[in-house]
């Protein structure tokens, strides 16, 4: 999000928050605060293929108590039909930890859950290969592979977040997403023929 301030997500890609109106950009940062619920934006660009990843900084993750969370989406289609595969940093005032869900028609289903504490600087990534759904952080899988079949063929990608009390404060900086057989690679803004978007 190499842009100025804004309330839209919108910068180098086009972005629809199709759960929540709350995110925007914060020194070239996706950024939620206060007492804003939940929120979900996906990026408008479509991958090539339904196996790919998403994955993003995380820049800010301040608690000031009641739910703190957010984190990356994918399989998300081209609608506003809440659902998608996620992986996201949580504090709810006990001991903060990831988690991987999926969401389908609004339904959460956890998949699984790592202890492992987020800090800033974290990499969270969520990957689906086929029926193989895999958390990472740092390049490291937390969470999975869990063999899951309820979401196909959506091939856009973004991000969520809840925060629910004033001071509670989440950002994500380096979001990409890419197709998994494409190597990864990835230009800012622009799609390319190995298949990727940055923001």
């Amino acid at each position: 999000w190499n842009c100025a301030d804004s309330a839209s997500l919108t910068c180098q890609l086009t972005w629809t928050e199709f759960i929540g109106t709350s995110w925007g950009i914060t020194t070239n940062r996706a950024q939620l605060s206060g007492n804003v619920g939940g929120n979900r934006a996906r990026a408008d660009s479509d991958l090539a293929s339904d196996d790919h990843y998403c994955q993003a900084t995380l820049a800010v993750f301040t608690f000031a108590g009641g739910f703190n969370s957010g984190g990356v989406l994918c399989r998300k289609g081209a609608t506003g039909t809440d659902t998608c595969y996620f992986c996201n940093a949580v504090d709810d005032g006990a001991a903060p930890y990831f988690n991987m869900s999926k969401l389908v028609a609004g339904t959460e289903t956890s998949l699984g859950t790592n202890a492992q504490d987020p800090v800033v600087n974290d990499v969270i990534r969520v990957e689906a290969d086929g029926s193989s759904i895999t958390s990472k952080v740092n390049g490291t899988t937390i969470i999975g592979p869990v063999t899951d079949t309820d979401i196909t063929g959506n091939v856009r990608c973004g991000i969520l977040g809840y925060v629910d009390t004033a001071g509670n404060v989440f950002a994500l900086d380096a979001w990409s997403a890419a197709d998994l057989a494409a190597g990864g690679a990835t230009w800012p803004g622009w799609f390319h023929s190995r298949g990727g978007w940055t923001a």
